[in-house]
């Protein structure tokens, strides 16, 4: 099994995320019927991370930017906001779009406190456990913390 394939499974998308109400967020906090499934994989994203690190949630915030008149560009943007037992803050920014427009019709990143290990042209979008894992690890051997 390649390593790609190890983080991203079907079982990662059927997720129902629970933040804790002392999370400063602008979705809410717990999934519905009628909810989005963006909301819950930017929970997830959230939940995940503090199980990675281990760290304890303090903010989420979930972002629709500007979008095209014509619905040509769907994008989003999570910001996780996690604090580790040593009181590091750790900040993920995960960016989502599509276009039906060149250069390209997929595009996902990754950053970490600033730094952007993982990024790509794919329609393949991480899972929020690969996402935990992918900052974790850049924290551990990019940023030596």
């Amino acid at each position: 099994m390649s390593h790609e394939r190890m983080w991203f499974t079907p079982y990662d998308w059927s997720r129902s995320y629970v933040l804790p109400e002392s999370v400063a967020c602008n979705i809410p906090h717990r999934g519905s019927l009628d909810g989005y499934g963006a909301w819950n994989v930017a929970r997830g994203v959230l939940v995940e991370l503090c199980r990675a690190l281990p760290g304890v949630p303090v903010s989420l915030l979930y972002d629709e930017p500007v979008q095209r008149r014509d619905r040509t560009r769907i994008a989003i943007r999570i910001t996780a906001h996690a604090r580790r037992a040593d009181g590091q803050d750790v900040r993920v920014i995960y960016r989502s779009e599509r276009s039906d427009t060149e250069p390209w019709p997929e595009f996902w990143s990754i950053a970490v406190n600033g730094f952007i290990p993982a990024a790509s042209h794919d329609v393949r979008r991480p899972s929020p456990p690969w996402i935990a894992h992918t900052a974790t690890t850049t924290l551990r051997t990019e940023l030596g913390r």
